[in-house]
């Protein structure tokens, strides 16, 4: 599918492809060639080297010759801009020294990191990069770069990463953040490398440049945050949003509606951003493809500049992806230039609790009064045992047939209101905790159920060989405990 591409770069002469490559590296290589220098040239390129500001950089001429493993290196804008209408690929980092056949291209050897790419395998729109940008919570991509089968982008860092190796392997984490925030929302390739070859940039392949970059300190905090986030837990799946009306009357929407004369250049979102937000807001209302695109082709036509009907076409279907579910309130007050009043009702369902890694504690104490109903007598009314024993027991026993911690039965014993709790005053392998329930209490003959509201227990046969095989010898005078009706604290059954 053949992209439209943003009029940013006037081919008059305002920005040429080598001014692109200039900016995305700082400026990090000689202007001239060395054997064209003059004495104040020389004077001036020797002072940036001493205070490392300039390096190297590796090009190919050929998809071929990036698979066999060539390169040509540049140390000059002067030689590059005389070759560039040759050269496919490049490496937008800046390394200390290089030769040819990427000899010197090691991560070590690299003495700034400028940028970070990303690339996905897959016509998508300039559009739907900005919005996967806006959702993930970053600015916009400084360039954007189409390619024979996808698009490549860019993420220039307003402080290039540089001088120690920490800086350094800083950049690295920056940069393979946000790779990865991209190919989990948008399906980016997950081998690219963010500071490996890219496309190198020309007068055909540019559909997007701004001069805004990204803040190196903010990116670093982010992706620090992102790492940690990553490790600490997954993300969920299968968020669900229902249905409400009204955002199509919020004032933001309306304003974006109204604003006929929208047109986007110069690194700013425009007509088509617009066409995908509004979709996207029809879409959260519930309309249909059709209905949305109804709507989209009556508004373009209003404009005092409007994009063709494929192109709303294909926007249009960009935004029914399942993807996307709502527009971004950042990315509407962007467009709109007002705050967004509305409330979006997003949610994610409740996971069934066999999906899940922990149950909670209900449903601990719904398992376990289900056990005591099913196994308890009227002559043993309880369970009793060490904690350690009681928890593997009815963790086996639930539906989830997974043993439950110590720790979790003795946080359930002490929330619950529904489970009656004793123990025999003991620590140690001879502690041994009784539970029951009221329901089943109940339930028990008389004589068993006045002699534990008053703290006794028959020694039953049943219980003392239980006991006996936990390990617990028990006296005569076990029959008698302390009356407590609390749940045994950490400090209880330390061993059991």
């Amino acid at each position: 599918m053949q992209q439209t591409v943003h009029k940013i770069i006037n081919l008059a002469g305002e920005y040429k492809a080598i001014d692109v490559i200039r900016f995305l590296i700082n400026g990090a290589m000689y202007e001239r060639s060395p054997r064209n220098w003059t004495m104040q040239d020389r004077v001036r390129e020797m002072q940036r080297e001493r205070l490392r500001q300039v390096g190297v950089i590796h090009a190919t001429t050929s998809k071929e010759m990036l698979v066999n493993g060539g390169s040509i290196v540049f140390s000059s804008f002067e030689t590059l801009e005389r070759q560039l209408e040759n050269l496919s690929h490049w490496t937008p980092q800046v390394y200390m020294w290089g030769k040819e056949n990427n000899e010197g291209r090691i991560f070590e050897n690299i003495r700034f990191i400028t940028c970070a790419g990303i690339e996905i395998d897959s016509k998508i729109s300039v559009e739907e990069i900005m919005y996967a940008a806006a959702m993930i919570g970053l600015p916009y991509p400084t360039l954007v770069l189409d390619t024979p089968r996808g698009v490549q982008w860019f993420y220039k860092f307003e402080t290039p990463f540089a001088g120690s190796l920490k800086a350094r392997r800083a950049g690295k984490l920056v940069a393979e953040e946000l790779k990865g925030a991209f190919v989990e929302f948008l399906g980016a390739d997950a081998s690219c490398n963010p500071l490996g070859y890219f496309r190198i940039p020309n007068e055909n392949n540019i559909l997007f440049l701004s001069k805004d970059t990204i803040s190196s300190e903010w990116a670093l905090a982010w992706a620090k945050q992102r790492a940690r986030q990553r490790k600490r837990t997954k993300l969920e799946c299968g968020t669900t949003i229902f249905k409400k009306q009204g955002i199509m009357d919020d004032p933001a929407i309306r304003a974006i509606i109204e604003n006929v004369l929208i047109k986007g250049q110069r690194g700013q979102i425009g007509r088509n951003n617009a066409i995908f937000t509004l979709s996207l807001a029809l879409k959260y209302e519930g309309k249909t493809e059709e209905e949305i695109l109804d709507q989209m082709d009556e508004w373009n036509s209003s404009l005092r500049y409007p994009i063709t009907h494929n192109e709303v076409k294909r926007i249009v279907k960009s935004a029914m992806k399942d993807k996307y579910k709502a527009p971004r309130k950042e990315y509407v007050e962007e467009l709109a230039g007002v705050e967004m009043k509305f409330h979006f009702d997003i949610r994610t369902p409740k996971k069934d609790r066999f999906e899940r890694i922990q149950s909670h504690y209900e449903e601990w104490e719904r398992d376990i009064i289900n056990y005591l109903e099913t196994h308890c007598t009227a002559e043993q009314p309880y369970l009793a045992g060490s904690l350690r024993s009681l928890a593997k027991m009815l963790g086996e026993a639930s539906p989830v047939a997974k043993a439950m911690g110590k720790s979790s039965l003795i946080d359930i014993l002490k929330r619950s209101r529904r489970l009656i709790v004793k123990n025999n005053g003991k620590k140690g392998r001879n502690a041994v905790t009784f539970i029951t329930c009221r329901t089943v209490l109940i339930k028990s003959n008389k004589r068993v159920f006045r002699s534990f509201l008053l703290g006794k227990v028959p020694n039953t046969p049943a219980l003392l060989q239980e006991l006996l095989r936990e390990g617990v010898q028990p006296a005569a005078h076990d029959a008698l405990w302390p009356h407590q009706e609390r749940a045994p604290g950490v400090g209880d059954d330390p061993g059991g």
